[in-house]
Parts: structure tokens; C-alpha cells; sequence
């Protein structure tokens, strides 16, 4: 016997809201999936962020230790140009042999001692350039950080108020935030 019209229009309208049900759950599910991405993607940014500016600390502790060591070769270059000076000074009031060694043993360990300096102020200059380098990095995975974190943000926003193109927006952002570190990955 044929069902009721009636009784067949409510079984209709019963299956398409279920399916509409279903499909929600679906997206709802895919949206939390993503926010668990998202979460995931921002730990491993946050963390090579720390990593790089933490690098970039003890690369500029570094430099500062060896200037530290330039300028103390640079004092006792001075301290040899002065001796230098004295035997100078006695050798012109009263020439001897031994004047003139001392001034020749002076002269040759003052380049020795200036080498030692220039190396370590290259040293020094070579820390501070990999030190901004590093920072320089933080800051562009801090800018990969924030627009992970403003995805995550929008993502709940978009569960919320189940809109799909504010989602949208969210993957878009979170997108670009795996993009930017990648870049900086690269450098």
C-alpha cells in the first residue's frame, strides 16, 4: 500500500536535514583537524624562533668575549710600541748593539701581536653578522607565529559561527604563516 504523501514529504525533509547534519560534523570535523594542525605548526615556529634568537645571544656574547681579547692584544701592542719607544730613545742618546736588538725583537712581536688582533676582530665581526642573521630570523618566525596563531584564532571563530569562508581565511593565513617559515628556513 503507498505511504501517506504527508508521511513521505517528513521522511524527505527528516533525510535532508540529517544529511545537512552529517555534512556539518563533516566540515566541523575538518575544521578541528586543522586547528590541530595549525597548533602543531605554530610549536614547531615558536620553537625555531627561540632556537634562532637564542643562537643569536650567544653568537653576540661571543663577539663580545673575543673584542674583549682584541682589545686586550691591542693594549699589549702598546704597551710593546712603548717599550719599543724607550730602547728607541736610548739607542739615539747613546747607540749600542743590544738597543738595536731590542728594538728588532719589539718590532717583530708587535706584528705578531697585531695579527692576533686583526684575526680576532674578524672573529668579532664575523659572530655580530651570524648574530643579526639569527635575529633577523626570529623575526620572521615570530611573523609565521602570529599568522599560525591568528588561523587558530579564526578557525574556532568560524566552528563557532559555522561560517566556511572565514575558515577559508584561516587555512589561507595559517598557509602563508607555513609559507614565511619555510622561507626563513631556507636563508
Amino acid at each position: 500500500m503507498p505511504e501517506n504523501p504527508i508521511e513521505e514529504k517528513a521522511n524527505e525533509i527528516i533525510e535532508e536535514r540529517l544529511e545537512e547534519e552529517r555534512k556539518k560534523e563533516k566540515w566541523l570535523f575538518h575544521v578541528s583537524f586543522s586547528i590541530i594542525l595549525m597548533a602543531v605548526l605554530g610549536t614547531i615556529v615558536a620553537a625555531d624562533s627561540e632556537n634562532s634568537v637564542t643562537e643569536a645571544i650567544i653568537l653576540r656574547n661571543e663577539a663580545i668575549l673575543l673584542q674583549d681579547k682584541a682589545t686586550d692584544m691591542w693594549n699589549f701592542f702598546q704597551a710593546k710600541s712603548m717599550r719599543e719607544a724607550g730602547y728607541r730613545i736610548a739607542n739615539i742618546l747613546n747607540p749600542r748593539p743590544e738597543f738595536e736588538q731590542e728594538i728588532e725583537r719589539y718590532k717583530k712581536e708587535k706584528k705578531e701581536i697585531e695579527q692576533k688582533a686583526k684575526l680576532l676582530e674578524e672573529q668579532v665581526t664575523e659572530r655580530i653578522k651570524e648574530s643579526d642573521r639569527h635575529y633577523h630570523k626570529h623575526h620572521i618566525f615570530r611573523m609565521a607565529g602570529i599568522l599560525v596563531q591568528v588561523g587558530i584564532a579564526l578557525s574556532s571563530v568560524s566552528a563557532l559561527m559555522k561560517k566556511k569562508p572565514v575558515w577559508y581565511l584561516a587555512v589561507s593565513l595559517a598557509m602563508g604563516g607555513l609559507i614565511v617559515f619555510s622561507a626563513a628556513l631556507l636563508q
